[in-house]
């Protein structure tokens, strides 16, 4: 009887262990993912900052659609371009993250969701234009790595 009841206690620890263990590993994958997106957010948006066209465009994917509440619907990376050139072309805007969450979604890639501000910088003069939150739809790819896939910028809200 006493050895039936240390190899149920026995079990009993191994089984929340593992589970705690499971759950160690899963904060540390969330960590590691928050980081990954977060490195790469702030990747595009220097770029983005810098109209630098030809590096802000390798991290979108090919049919990356941008849902935009202020300007409309974006069906493709080309669009998407042609859009950045006319702002790049009129001065340009630096977005600033606010806030962000980064959500792993099993099979796919990652979700970050979050706040930013938007600014004019004319003659060095920095002037809050807008905020707005935003939905990235990030997709991992073997051969091409992280890509934007879907954007969602909504909520705006001028200053």
């Amino acid at each position: 009887m006493k050895r039936v009841i240390f190899f149920t206690f026995s079990f009993v620890f191994i089984l929340i262990n593992s589970q705690s263990i499971a759950q160690l590993s899963k904060a540390s994958a969330g960590k590691t993912l928050y980081s990954t997106i977060i490195n790469l957010d702030k990747q595009v948006f220097d770029a983005y900052n810098k109209c630098d066209l030809e590096k802000f465009e390798d991290y979108f994917d090919g049919d990356v659609e941008f849902f935009n509440d202020r300007t409309g619907y974006t069906s493709s990376r080309r669009d998407l371009m042609k859009s950045m050139k006319s702002m790049c072309e009129n001065g340009g805007m630096e977005r600033v993250l606010v806030s962000a969450q980064v959500y792993p979604l099993d099979f796919y890639g990652a979700v970050e969701t979050g706040m930013s501000r938007f600014y004019k910088v004319t003659n060095g003069e920095r002037k809050l234009i807008y905020t707005a939150r935003f939905v990235h739809i990030w997709k991992q790819d073997d051969d091409d790595g992280w890509k934007i896939a879907r954007v969602i910028s909504y909520d705006h809200k001028a200053k």
